[in-house]
């Protein structure tokens, strides 16, 4: 008998634990491509569009708006930009979605003035922050972690400044006393970011390269 009373008392725990957890789900016109300062990825993603929280953080995801637009008789394709929401998190069910976009009007008044809704499951609209992600660098898409973590930490209008740092998956070079080259873990932060990306490319350089780098440098003073 203790023996079921205490298994019950288990599964009504895990019960009430689990029913706490709410999943973050998108319109089918959305895609996110950034959560909470990641890239959004399988390990993150439950399924392709949603994922779980189980708090009342604020939480942040960077989305994509994509409709297939017609104007008269032809049909294109609109994506927009980046937009970055963020949003209290709830342990209800919580959808993010953006309103239908038929006509290439509606997709270029969206692109001019972009609304993003956030509501529970129980209708409750969440209040959001919303703004599009400047892209800078080659290949943006590559940098959107890194474009992100610098617009997290611009105080811009849906910032959040405790996602403003992203680590590098590589080691970087310090100059110690001796004069000779050490290497460190960098992290990307703040307005740091432009000091750290030179030593991470300079550790990836060869000797030749970076005594030309260190001779340029000292020709700048």
């Amino acid at each position: 008998m203790k023996f079921r009373l205490a298994t019950l008392t288990a599964v009504a725990l895990f019960a009430s634990s689990t029913s706490f957890a709410g999943v973050v789900t998108t319109s089918s016109n959305l895609d996110f491509l950034a959560i909470d300062g990641q890239k959004a990825s399988k390990s993150l993603l439950k399924d392709v569009r949603s994922f779980t929280i189980n708090d009342n953080n604020t939480h942040q995801v960077v989305v994509r708006v994509s409709e297939i637009v017609r104007e008269g008789s032809d049909r294109s394709l609109f994506e927009s930009d980046p937009i970055v929401v963020t949003f209290q998190g709830s342990n209800e069910d919580i959808q993010i979605s953006a309103p239908h976009l038929g006509t290439d009007r509606d997709a270029e008044q969206f692109k001019q003035n972009p609304s993003i809704t956030v509501k529970t499951a129980s209708g409750k609209a969440l209040t959001v922050k919303q703004d599009y992600l400047k892209q800078e660098g080659f290949l943006p898409g590559v940098n959107l972690v890194e474009n992100l973590s610098e617009y997290n930490s611009s105080g811009a209008v849906a910032a959040v400044p405790a996602l403003a740092t992203a680590t590098l998956p590589a080691t970087v070079a310090t100059v110690g006393t001796n004069g000779k080259v050490q290497k460190g873990k960098v992290t990307v932060q703040g307005e740091n970011a432009a000091e750290q990306m030179l030593q991470y490319w300079y550790q990836q350089a060869d000797k030749e390269t970076q005594q030309r780098f260190l001779n340029w440098v000292k020709n700048q003073k």
